[in-house]
């Protein structure tokens, strides 16, 4: 079983490539690249894809290889699937090099199918052999080329770490470093992916995909299923990260901060399960990241906020929105720290999970009962912006761990429990805004710039009238959220 964590170049200026090819953890200094040369091949209908095969032949240095892939796993840039290789002659297509059993009997039905080129690359590649802390070995592999697909083209830039011996966590805990210092970023996609992605044969956005969670067993130990959970919370983060930088959108980065907001719940949720506190750094280092990108939001929803406002009142919108994105894109985005957290707590729950002696069940009850009263407390007492704004926090914690958990109680509707606390979410947000507005604009709107002093105090004399009616409907839905039914009962 093949398992690797392949890590995209997020920078492809010659600087930058020198600074991995010179980072002393990789041991490339030294290294001259290899000339590699790839053809992957498919039936004119996709066949092999379909069965989830993927068969290429590459010529590394003086030799063809062939080789075959079966599905696997590809999550949070972590790749593991079953692989098979063969020297070959040529790089003529042929099925039948493959005599080891398995292999063998996966492409049985495809032995008389005519193949054809459907993807092919030319790289290069530095190679080298890395020991790891825990006596496992790491293969480097770095590679810079392109790949071509139905007469387009596209670049060829990544670092892969593929675990020769040892355990996976150290792989991970490699990665994480490199994320930290270098411009690199996990990557889901494998270079097929990419290339039949390119020749318009997979969705266009490669994470339009997404896995269904899993069912969980309610006697398990809390530890052992939170513990999994975490994981695979820190692996979408991962991917959202990925999607984020390919893509920086508006819609991008909400979904990236609402899954690391959602990790963050979670990890607080399990504390009392971190005994020997090994999560604090990672919590700590997700709360930096997630403030330091609190200003780009800021900003980002003070702009949805306006243009909806200027459509209305047939206002000039652009000057004033192009006052906001200034604001915002001074942020930076920090792809690098957050990918090295998640890649750290993913590897710290690989070498032990959190320890429990509780039923998942048990534990996540108590737990939701206690966040329970706690979020009643401080709803009757809730005044000020900052008090909603908390309150907020504490809504948003106990609806993100809910949605996580909501498989312990499948013949539970929570729905109106959970449209509830969304919209408490939304109301008490619409007076964070307007106290957020406050904060961003005054000195905007009290300035000498007359166009854009006049746009900002609209903005802020229409986000404080909103904020008015959203107390009153948090009060309504506050109401409604004493009374509704909670689905552990």
């Amino acid at each position: 079983m093949e398992q690797e964590l392949k890590l995209r170049i997020l920078d492809p200026s010659a600087a930058a490539w020198e600074k991995i090819t010179q980072y002393p953890l990789l041991a490339l200094g030294a290294i001259s690249p290899l000339p590699f040369h790839a053809l992957y091949y498919d039936s004119q209908e996709g066949m092999l894809q379909r069965a989830k095969l993927a068969y290429r032949v590459r010529r590394e240095g003086q030799a063809w290889v062939a080789t075959l892939k079966a599905e696997g796993h590809s999550t949070g840039g972590l790749h593991q699937r079953p692989e098979w290789n063969v020297t070959v002659s040529s790089s003529e297509p042929d099925l039948t090099v493959f005599s080891e059993s398995e292999a063998a009997t996966r492409l049985a039905p495809f032995l008389e199918t005519p193949l054809q080129v459907i993807l092919e690359t030319r790289f290069e590649r530095r190679e080298s052999r890395v020991n790891g802390a825990d006596g496992g070995q790491i293969l480097v592999a770095l590679d810079r080329g392109e790949m071509r697909a139905q007469g387009l083209c596209a670049p060829i830039l990544e670092l892969e770490l593929e675990l020769v011996s040892g355990d996976a966590a150290t792989m991970l805990e490699m990665g994480a470093v490199l994320c930290r210092d270098l411009p690199l970023l996990p990557d889901d996609e494998s270079k097929m992916s990419r290339g039949l992605r390119l020749a318009g044969l997979l969705p266009s956005d490669p994470h339009a995909m997404r896995d269904k969670i899993p069912p969980l067993h309610r006697r398990d130990s809390a530890g052992r299923v939170l513990s999994h959970l975490l994981i695979r919370q820190s692996q979408q983060a991962l991917t959202e990260a990925m999607r984020h930088a390919s893509a920086d959108t508006p819609e991008h980065f909400h979904q990236l901060r609402k899954s690391v907001r959602s990790l963050r719940a979670l990890l607080h949720f399990c504390r009392p399960l971190d005994h020997a506190n090994r999560l604090a750094g990672i919590r700590q280092a997700l709360a930096r990241w997630f403030h330091a990108q609190n200003i780009r939001r800021d900003h980002e929803v003070l702009t949805a906020y306006w243009e909806t406002l200027a459509q209305e009142t047939e206002t000039e919108a652009r000057p004033l929105r192009h006052w906001l994105a200034a604001q915002g894109a001074r942020v930076d985005a920090q792809h690098g720290q957050l990918a090295a957290a998640l890649l750290q707590l993913w590897a710290i729950l690989l070498r032990e999970e959190l320890q429990s002696d509780q039923d998942v069940q048990d534990y996540v009850e108590r737990h939701l009962q206690r966040q329970d009263r706690k979020l009643a407390a401080a709803g009757d007492h809730v005044k000020t912006a900052t008090d909603f704004h908390a309150l907020r926090i504490r809504i948003k914690n106990w609806r993100y761990v809910i949605l996580a958990l909501g498989a312990l109680w499948p013949s539970k509707d929570s729905k109106t429990l959970l449209k509830l606390l969304a919209a408490l979410q939304e109301t008490s947000g619409g007076v964070h805004d307007a106290d957020m507005a406050r904060q961003h604009l005054t000195g905007l709107a009290t300035s000498r710039k007359h166009g854009l002093s006049f746009h900002a105090g609209m903005l802020m004399g229409y986000l404080h009238a909103r904020e008015s009616r959203q107390r009153k409907k948090f009060r309504k839905h506050w109401k409604q959220l004493e009374s509704a039914p909670r689905p552990w009962g």
